[in-house]
């Protein structure tokens, strides 16, 4: 919920921080004026402020540990140089791209702004935080296999005191031998289930679930036996002996929050795969805050990368590229007498864009860019002639990489690793597509109506004329149409009605017998149909190619 309420403050929260950077860079323009810096200090506490409200813990700190570093320069407390302005304008950079990260992705990742965090309060001369302090694993999980169970106050008790003493004589056990701690641990992993066993759904069970990974974790190596993990199992002790005294109001109480955070940092880290640490990690989501290294260094980078502000500006030069190449297809592809050479200038255009792709980190994008500029090159120099289906496989990868540079500026960095895993389905996701599905579907009827009064001509008379030769050149547009949206299915049957009419219309002039006709006639229909179903006819769009392939058959005899 916390972050969907982001993006409704999310563009105040932008603006300030623009002008923040802004006012950071005039000082460091004019570093007598600290007027801009005064300024600073007021955005960010009033950033900070939303923050907290939101709950944005992680977010939060980095604005507060801006806002200190500012103040410490304000106050001659730190030195007024090129490393001070450095650190700080990469904090007010990284921050919207975080928060970008927040809104979209909706999964904190707080390690991932540590190093800027400690740089920080380096600067401020303060101690480095630790990959612990920053995680805030969340409790409210639910744990689906707990059954609620009710025991009167003296029996729990009393088996709760005997569970501390088995558990003190396995923690005993394992101070005594931690070179050989399994017996210890067995010893402390039986306590654990079956203290589950007493408390039910009582708070405190999430902790002995927990501790159950843990000692798990510890028997099969997947973590080392150090004073930190002894000192929590000391600390379970005190938790077993609290209910063993106070009975059922104990279990009604919260377990400890920093012990149970304890807990879950160690199970996060763990490295064994076991069946109880494993349902640990996954419960509690534990690899989303503490994900491995290539993870974090993935996400430092997204967030060191222009922000989504900047990326809409680059995002309108690129659309602009894009109208430009459209309309110069366009043209040609309309012209009565084209000259391939008018395409030439779209070489060079296309591998411009071809590397302003490459700089935003679309890189499957700006190879498909720079092979349709080959393609181009191909027809301008006359290796390839300029057919149709040519036309629209470029027509159709550009339109794809238009649609992917538009997910980026609604989406920013956050977007890049979804495009790069799944180019190809992004596109049918977008507004883009349906605008473009429509003028298809448009275009292709068109085709379509100009097809059926040349047959009936023919029908009737006899006698061929240079409509009815152009037939299969239109159908063709139109297979090549429900190609382009990948309407495989419907193309492939439209081929195999156009084919009949080339042999048996013109190839073979004559006029079909009634039966063949009709299923000719219901084809056609059938086809027209099919594309109102792609311009949003609620007809059963695989239903009408059915009947489709069952008239064909009709045609061919079979």
């Amino acid at each position: 919920m916390k972050y969907s309420a982001l993006t409704w403050v999310k563009a105040t929260i932008d603006e300030s921080l623009k002008q923040t950077r802004q006012a950071l860079q005039q000082f460091v323009e004019y570093p007598s004026d600290t007027a801009p810096l005064q300024q600073c200090v007021v955005w960010l506490h009033e950033i900070y402020g939303a923050l907290k409200v939101l709950e944005l813990q992680t977010a939060r700190l980095l604005v507060q540990d801006v806002e200190l570093t500012i103040k410490f320069l304000l106050a001659g407390k730190i030195e007024n140089n090129e490393s001070t302005y450095d650190v700080l304008m990469r904090a007010l950079v990284q921050l919207p791209n975080y928060l970008d990260h927040l809104a979209i992705v909706q999964r904190d990742m707080p390690l991932a702004l540590l190093p800027l965090l400690n740089e920080l309060r380096a600067l401020r001369k303060q101690q480095a935080l630790t990959a612990n302090s920053l995680f805030t694993p969340d409790f409210s999980v639910t744990i689906a296999h707990l059954k609620a169970v009710s025991l009167p106050d003296d029996k729990l008790k009393k088996y709760m005191q005997q569970m501390r003493a088995a558990y003190q004589k396995g923690l005993a056990t394992l101070i005594k031998n931690p070179k050989q701690p399994q017996e210890g641990l067995k010893f402390i992993y039986t306590v654990m289930q079956r203290l589950q066993q007493a408390t039910g759904t009582a708070p405190v069970s999430k902790v002995w679930w927990v501790a159950e990974g843990i000692v798990e974790a510890l028997l099969h190596k997947g973590l080392g036996i150090d004073k930190n993990i002894v000192n929590l199992l000391k600390q379970l002790d005190a938790l077993i002996n609290q209910a063993a005294q106070h009975g059922n109001a104990a279990l009604r109480a919260p377990p400890p929050k920093a012990l149970l955070t304890n807990l879950l940092y160690f199970a996060g880290i763990a490295r064994s795969k076991g069946k109880q640490i494993t349902a640990v990690k996954t419960i509690f989501q534990l690899n989303d805050y503490l994900p491995s290294e290539s993870t974090l260094a993935a996400a430092r980078l997204e967030f060191s990368g222009p922000d989504i502000e900047l990326m809409k500006i680059v995002v309108t030069l690129l659309q602009d590229d894009f109208a430009r190449v459209e309309e110069n297809l366009d043209i040609f592809n309309r012209a009565d007498n084209p000259s391939t050479t008018e395409l030439s200038p779209l070489v060079a255009l296309l591998r411009d864009m071809a590397n302003t792709l490459g700089l935003l980190g679309l890189t499957i994008q700006r190879q498909s860019m720079l092979a349709q500029a080959a393609l181009i090159l191909d027809i301008t120099e006359g290796r390839k002639p300029p057919e149709l289906p040519t036309l629209l496989k470029i027509a159709n990868a550009l339109l794809k990489i238009s649609a992917a540079v538009d997910i980026l500026a609604v989406q920013g960095v956050h977007a890049k690793q979804r495009l790069q895993q799944s180019p190809e389905t992004e596109y049918s996701e977008t507004p883009q597509f349906d605008i473009v599905l429509s003028a298809v579907v448009k275009e292709a009827k068109t085709e379509l109506a100009q097809v059926i009064q040349p047959l009936v001509t023919f029908i009737d008379t006899g006698t061929q004329d240079d409509s009815l030769l152009d037939v299969p050149g239109r159908l063709k547009q139109v297979e090549g149409f429900l190609s382009v949206v990948s309407h495989k299915r419907a193309a492939q049957l439209l081929a195999q009605c156009n084919k009949y009419i080339e042999k048996v219309f013109i190839k073979e002039a004559t006029v079909p017998a009634e039966d063949k006709l009709k299923a000719l006639a219901d084809v056609l229909i059938s086809i027209e149909l099919y594309l109102d179903t792609l311009a949003g006819n609620p007809m059963d769009a695989d239903d009408i190619l059915d009947v489709t392939e069952k008239r064909l058959k009709g045609l061919s005899g079979q």
